[in-house]
């Protein structure tokens, strides 16, 4: 199959949709709900996080592999997917809403609801993932299918964080001046409703693509070698690869670097940058013109391009916009708190930022997808759920890697607890700039060093087609 069908891209979107709420929720809300709103210290939340971040670097290869060697009446992955569907809604909902507990009664409590989640989540999106090289073997086809899944995740998450903070997180008389991010019943209450729709749109996504089994059995080939030491063979031999571990590495740091950003973001905008709850809610809201402006202008820039050479612009694109206003704001060449041009300014770098954060996901998906033909004429088998679990894990670290880090800079720079806006010292405030921006800097500038190793291109990838071809 070359092209696919609408219903097809738009199981994609549904998928896209819940995971985009799964990993908005944590990478957006998380930290600063259990370090400001429940009491647990940012340091323990990002460690928590961490180690749950740990666990994945195991499973997400580990089930990977199983997807691609399962032979059931389902297929090789819609048994994972169909396991997934409640774990996933029911382990979000844990998360916000953690009983009153002490710091270790918490962190533990974290850590569990963190593993499960994530678990759940591994059981569902690596064999989701999987499914785009068995669909289309298209080198432009995978990017047009994975812009339905990562737009829709960018746009579903960032209304349901537009409504964070207008409605769940709203100032309130107890709550003023940009406060409200403190109130846990909005999070409780939103959380259970994220949940509900989770449930639904995951469910949506695996029956909608049930149909494709048939069809992607055929891509199975047998495999002589059985059991967990033959399956961690494999996976070495995988990573052994070169543009493969490129791939895996450089993700690590882009998404560590973007997850920094979304997990700061809170801290940001109201303490750093001075914005109240409604200038907020309005950023937010401006960012579905960045999911809207990645779909419709991403066909447009990547045809006839090299992936590689795209990814790269874009991650030194990113970082000039990500950490530029608060380099130039610390040494007074920004716009003073409080003025309407300021607000502009922030407002139209947030459109760019998520565009180009979405837009980098999107051809970092298609470059891993291109792998599998690669490793197909080189190994002689097929292992879409091996090298698509990095996309999942990547997707993963966005959120646990960069909470960490996150959670870090927080104690270093000693950031007070529970504090409204008005209680935090400029002191405070100028050291969360000084290390926000190099933070991110060092791991934008490592993440496009490590993709110079990707050896895939255009022309590689047709030549490719063309040797499988020939000896099937």
């Amino acid at each position: 199959m070359s092209k696919t069908d609408f219903s097809t891209r738009s199981c994609f979107a549904a998928g896209g949709a819940a995971a985009g709420l799964v990993s908005n929720g944590v990478a957006f809300f998380l930290l600063i709900f259990y370090s400001q709103v429940v009491g647990l210290s940012p340091s323990l939340t990002g460690l928590a996080l961490f180690i749950a971040l740990l666990v994945d670097a195991v499973s997400d290869p580990v089930l990977g592999q199983w997807s691609d060697r399962l032979h059931s009446r389902l297929g090789r992955r819609h048994p994972f997917m169909y396991a997934s569907i409640v774990p996933i809604a029911g382990f979000y909902c844990a998360l916000w809403v953690p009983p009153a507990l002490g710091q270790t009664g918490l962190f533990a409590y974290l850590l569990l609801v963190s593993i499960g989640l994530r678990l759940s989540l591994t059981a569902f999106a690596v064999p989701f993932a999987a499914l785009v090289p068995e669909l289309t073997r298209d080198y432009d086809e995978r990017t047009r299918l994975i812009n339905y899944n990562v737009s829709t995740s960018w746009l579903v998450g960032t209304v349901m964080a537009v409504m964070m903070y207008a409605y769940w997180l709203a100032d309130t008389p107890e709550y003023p001046d940009g406060s409200g991010i403190l109130r846990q019943a909005g999070y409780a209450e939103a959380g259970w409703i994220t949940a509900v729709i989770i449930l639904i749109l995951v469910t949506a996504a695996v029956a909608g693509t049930h149909r494709h089994i048939p069809g992607l059995a055929n891509n199975i080939r047998a495999r002589e070698d059985k059991g967990l030491g033959a399956m961690l063979r494999q996976i070495h031999t995988t990573f052994s690869d070169t543009s493969f571990r490129a791939m895996a590495v450089s993700g690590v740091f882009i998404a560590a670097a973007a997850g920094t950003s979304t997990a700061l973001w809170a801290y940001m905008q109201p303490y750093f940058w001075g914005f109240d709850s409604d200038q907020i809610s309005w950023m937010l809201a401006s960012q579905l013109l960045s999911a809207l402006l990645a779909f419709t202008t991403l066909p447009l820039l990547s045809r006839g391009r090299e992936k590689k050479e795209l990814l790269i612009l874009m991650t030194w694109l990113l970082l000039a916009v990500s950490a530029g206003p608060v380099a130039l704001a610390l040494v007074g060449l920004f716009p003073a708190r409080g003025s309407d041009v300021l607000f502009t300014l922030m407002l139209a770098a947030g459109v760019v930022q998520v565009a180009l954060i979405i837009t980098s996901s999107i051809v970092f998906g298609s470059m891993l997808s291109d792998l599998v033909e690669a490793r197909e004429a080189a190994a002689g088998s097929r292992e879409e759920g091996t090298l698509l679990a990095v996309q999942s894990f990547i997707g993963k670290v966005a959120s646990g890697a960069g909470t960490f880090i996150g959670g870090i800079i927080l104690s270093l720079i000693g950031f007070p607890e529970q504090a409204q806006v008005a209680e935090v010292t400029p002191e405070v405030v100028n050291r969360l700039g000084l290390v926000y921006g190099p933070a991110l800097g060092l791991l934008y500038i490592a993440s496009i060093y490590t993709l110079g190793y990707y050896r895939i291109t255009r022309a590689s990838h047709a030549e490719t087609l063309a040797t499988l071809a020939a000896t099937e």
